[in-house]
């Protein structure tokens, strides 16, 4: 070097104007050795010093930039942006060959400074290695449990409709802009996922972070994020839009990190609400393991990944459907029809109804060619050399895959420049799929959110073309022009959306008014044969694939057609004509009643999700206000079902630690038993009392005497009113509330009860706070008092003291009524088959004799005691019609469609009584819960407790009841009827169905 410089300054003068000059054409210099092509690179255009190729791109049109140069450089050219090579890869052969055929070797992302200074290698979109694999995986796993591309999520999507056709609707007809409303719409879609709730259309914030996704999109699809990742050092110091997209995404990730501190103030390690609670037990679970990359931090990063990613592609692409569509009229009225004629207009849509739209699926995946919303996928890196279009990659070269050049290309479409929903139907008119259909990419990088953009798109599509109309403003064509960025978005437009049924009824009244004179008379019987014309069209008139039933009549529908002193057996009648799922009417809502145990099986277990609701029923409804743990919904439901079985199994529920107090209150009925000396006396208030005294031990830590008066009527209400319940007067208030609600009745009644019952439950609470101690959890009341203190001020809270009386009476009525039911049933049976009861006593006193008290230890010992208890239970058939479901999505059942929000009827007493399920189903056998030799067996089809996520509650706690009072009862005495006097098997109809009252003879052994 100091040869070179003495020979260089012989004849150089080396002032500053040479300096410089020297500086120059070494720097150009050593640039173009450093950065010139190889033989076996691609080709491409020249590149200038220093700055390569990054103003050869016009940013505002890249996509279609690079597919211009690929017909001059070939499918396979390089780019140099500043200092780094990219090579851009053409046409659907090449891109299937680097992607698919040699996607190890693409299956990382290139280190772009302007995203390293964002996410910090973290993140699953644009991480690598082990932080990748190990992010990916979980984000796969952990929302495919909350139904990721499942049949489960179609109800969340749905719903979600249902708030963006309100919208839709509030502008009647008037021109807007649709944007943030898509947006919104389809991000509460992850939202619910990830952060476990949606945000209303209304909320600033999250409007706020709506319009800088695509703000923060654009930028990082232009120059400025091309001179950032090409001069970092520079561009980090310099002002600009690239250092607004900075500030966009560290908003964003503000906006997360407020959710995840909620997160974390309720946190339960036991309840997965959502990905953010999952990702948090992953952190504590994986904590202390040397290549764990779970923390806060990368939590951070791949919820901002996903609430991105599922967010920005897929309303993008629905704001181009609208826009093809208005341009497109006749394609839309074809995809209206269709759907007409599939769907109707009488339920949503769904998954399932895909196959049979292949007119409306080509079109959503014409829209999404044409639409090209990531029109250059995501960068690749490669991780080793390798061999593409007979050129050699080196390692470490960026790869852009354009999709645009696959989407367009004439080799794989008939007509790639037009909107042609052909291109995805064959000569049959049925769906296919072309393989050059890669608006996703391809490989090992595939978008993670493929198949929930699949579902979204599809759903939210179907119902707005099933619901709405689309169309501009007068005298405005559509323009089909877009803004470049990472996403290709249509410019920002005003569409007007109009009701189908609005647009029907108008056609239909202005036919009316053309024909009729509307004077007085006139206008009364129009209005009549509109009522009872609409009745028929819009309520009564049942679509071809909804269930059968009977006729309805106008307006009442089937109120007047069961007879309600045996309800039970008039539904399961009535399959006997119509099947095992048939429809009903009652007022102007639609109910579907299932019979029989294979129905019921895949419609509450095997669809349990569908039908994990309860119906808004308004006499309920009027008493719990959609509180409490039975009849309450949602969150709601969740929350306080949750806390009632961790405090109940808290307190000993369904544990050896609850018999003791059974066997004790054991004691005090037999006490009063024997005070009648063998006198007949009716066993229903003394059983009543002795049953809910255990579950009043467990909620208010102490029973109540037999001899209490306010107690005793309290007993007396709850038959009374179960009666009613279930009775026409409460089919007529929940048919017609507004009218019932001012009307006298039986109905007035039951609501005087249920505030009487929740009236004792204040006082006990009352009595409770008075001297509460939070460290002393005496009862389920002081636990709850304690959850409400601790619960207090987190944003989802469903606990407070109304809710607390709600929750009480559930558990105070549905603890007391059924078991102490099902006793005075097993009192009945023994004494019509003394035979039996002899038998039960003699195992009695061959496994347990008179020294000691039953145990749930000698059930098993037992069989044929335990099998008289289940056949009573059988034959009693204590909650015939269990408690009404809600089906919370369109749902398939025995061949039938089934809308989401209709009421589901399970016929309990079709499965009990099943001819095929049980050898003698009308008589009384406990033979049917015995094996041939002698041991006890459970049938599949014995369900008196209902079955699925509303499997009653109480389970546990009725069987240890019902054990141990019987086999005591047992033990101890024997049951017969008055002298002259035989058993009447006859039964009062309810909720519960209770025997007729009757007296009895209770004599001591």
């Amino acid at each position: 070097m100091d040869s070179i410089f003495s020979v260089l300054g012989s004849y150089v003068n080396w002032d500053v104007k040479g300096l410089l000059l020297f500086t120059i054409v070494f720097i150009l210099t050593a640039d173009y050795i450093k950065n010139r092509r190889r033989g076996s690179f691609p080709p491409g255009p020249r590149a200038f010093p220093i700055v390569g190729n990054i103003f050869t791109v016009d940013y505002k049109r890249t996509h279609q930039s690079l597919t211009q140069l690929a017909g001059r450089y070939g499918d396979v050219y390089s780019l140099r942006m500043g200092q780094a090579w990219m090579v851009v890869l053409n046409g659907y052969e090449v891109l299937k060959e680097a992607l698919v055929n040699q996607g190890d070797s693409l299956a990382d992302r290139p280190e772009l400074p302007l995203l390293q200074d964002i996410t910090h290698g973290g993140g699953v979109v644009f991480s690598n290695g082990n932080i990748w694999k190990q992010q990916r995986r979980f984000a796969l796993s952990t929302l495919r449990h909350f139904g990721f591309g499942k049949k489960s999520l179609e109800p969340i999507i749905l719903d979600e409709f249902t708030y963006c056709a309100k919208d839709f609707n509030s502008h009647k007809g008037k021109p807007f802009d649709p944007h943030l409303v898509i947006n919104n719409a389809v991000s509460n879609i992850i939202c619910s996922l990830v952060f476990g709730h949606r945000f209303e259309y209304g909320d600033e914030k999250f409007m706020k972070l709506m319009t800088w996704f695509g703000e923060g999109l654009e930028i990082e699809g232009s120059i400025w994020a091309q001179l950032y990742n090409s001069f970092p050092l520079l561009m980090r110091r310099l002002p600009g839009p690239h250092q607004t997209v900075q500030h966009i995404w560290d908003n964003v990730k503000d906006f997360i990190r407020v959710e995840l501190k909620e997160h974390k103030q309720n946190w339960d390690p036991s309840d997965e609400r959502d990905y953010i609670d999952c990702y948090l037990k992953e952190i504590q679970m994986s904590k202390g393991q040397a290549d764990s990359t779970f923390d806060e931090e990368n939590l951070v990063s791949s919820v901002w990944d996903l609430f991105l990613a599922g967010t920005e592609t897929t309303s993008t692409t629905l704001r181009w459907a609208f826009l093809y569509m208005v341009k497109h009229p006749e394609i839309q009225a074809k995809v209206q029809a269709e759907i007409d004629g599939v769907i109707g207009q009488s339920r949503q849509p769904s998954m399932e109804d895909r196959i049979n739209l292949p007119y409306t699926d080509a079109v959503i995946h014409e829209v999404q060619r044409m639409g090209n919303i990531v029109p250059l996928s995501l960068p690749h890196v490669t991780n080793k050399d390798i061999q593409l279009g007979g050129y050699t990659i080196p390692k470490g070269v960026i790869i852009i895959p354009n999709l645009t050049s696959v989407l367009f290309d004439k080799n794989e479409w008939e007509t790639p420049d037009t909107f042609n929903p052909g291109h995805f139907l064959n000569e049959e008119g049925k769906f296919v799929k072309p393989a050059a259909f890669i608006p996703f990419s391809a490989g090992k990088r595939l978008c993670l959110g493929e198949s929930l953009a699949k579902m979204e798109l599809f759903l939210f599509f179907t119902s707005f073309m099933q619901h709405f109309t689309f169309s501009m403003p007068a005298g405005v064509k559509p323009v089909m022009d877009f803004h470049f960025g990472v996403t290709l978005s249509p410019l920002l437009y005003e569409v007007c959306v109009t009701s189908l049924l609005d647009y029907r009824m108008d056609s239909i009244l202005s036919v009316l008014g053309y024909y009729v004179n509307w004077d007085v008379k006139g206008l009364l019987l129009f209005t009549v044969v509109f009522i009872l014309t609409a009745d028929y069209i819009h309520k009564n008139r049942r679509p071809g694939s909804f269930p059968p039933g009977p006729r309805a009549f106008p307006i009442v529908g089937n109120i007047f057609s069961v007879d309600y002193k045996r309800t039970h057996e008039s539904l399961t009648q009535l399959a006997g004509r119509y099947g095992d799922v048939y429809s009903l009417r009652f007022g102007q809502k639609w109910m579907v009643v299932l019979n029989g145990f294979e129905v019921l099986k895949e419609a509450l277990v095997n669809q349990g999700d569908s039908l994990a609701d309860r119906p808004e029923l308004p006499l309920v409804e009027d008493v719990s206000h959609g509180r409490g743990v039975i009849f309450s919904n949602g969150n709601m439901w969740k929350q306080q079902r949750r806390f009632a079985l961790s405090t109940l199994k808290y307190f000993g529920f369904g544990k050896k630690s609850l018999e003791p107090i059974i066997l004790d209150e054991f004691a005090y009925c037999a006490k009063d038993f024997n005070s009648h000396k063998g006198k007949p006396f009716n066993p229903h208030l003394v059983i009543n009392n002795a049953v809910s005294n255990i579950i009043c031990s467990l909620v208010f830590g102490h029973r109540f005497e037999y001899g209490d008066e306010k107690f005793m009527k309290l007993m007396k209400w709850f038959g009374e009113a179960i009666a009613i319940e279930a009775s026409i007067w409460a089919q007529l208030y929940n048919s017609f509330p507004l009218l019932m609600r001012r009307l006298p009745g039986p109905h007035q009644t039951v609501l005087r009860i249920w505030d009487s019952v929740q009236d004792f439950i204040r006082v006990e609470l009352k009595e409770h706070k008075q001297n509460w101690d939070p460290s002393d959890k005496r009862d389920y009341i002081d636990c709850y008092l304690k959850e409400i203190q601790m619960s207090k001020g987190q944003a989802d809270d469903t606990f407070d003291d109304e809710n607390l009386v709600m929750c009480v009476m559930d558990l105070f009525v549905a603890g007391s009524e059924t078991t102490s039911t099902t006793l005075r049933w097993a009192f009945l049976f023994m004494v019509k088959y003394p035979e039996i009861q002899a038998k039960v006593q003699a195992e009695i006193d061959r496994v347990i004799g008179q020294s000691r008290q039953p145990s749930m230890e000698d059930r098993i010992n037992l069989p044929y005691t335990d099998a008289v208890i289940h056949e009573v239970q059988r034959m009693g058939n204590i909650v015939p019609l269990s408690l009404p479901h809600l089906t919370n999505r369109d749902v398939q059942l025995g061949g039938y469609t089934i809308p989401k929000g209709v009421t589901i009827i399970p016929n309990l007493t079709s499965v009990l009584f099943d001819k095929n399920e049980w050898e003698t189903p009308n008589t009384f056998n406990p033979g049917h819960f015995l094996n041939e030799e002698g041991k006890f067996v459970k049938r599949a089809a014995f369900i008196p407790f209902s079955a699925g996520k509303r499997l009653c509650l109480g389970e546990n706690l009725a069987r240890m009841e019902l054990f141990l009072f019987f086999t005591s009862l047992m033990q101890h005495f024997n049951f017969s009827m008055p002298a002259g006097v035989k058993p009447v098997m006859d039964f009062r109809f309810g909720v519960t169905m209770a025997p007729v009252p009757y007296e009895i003879c209770v004599t001591s052994r």
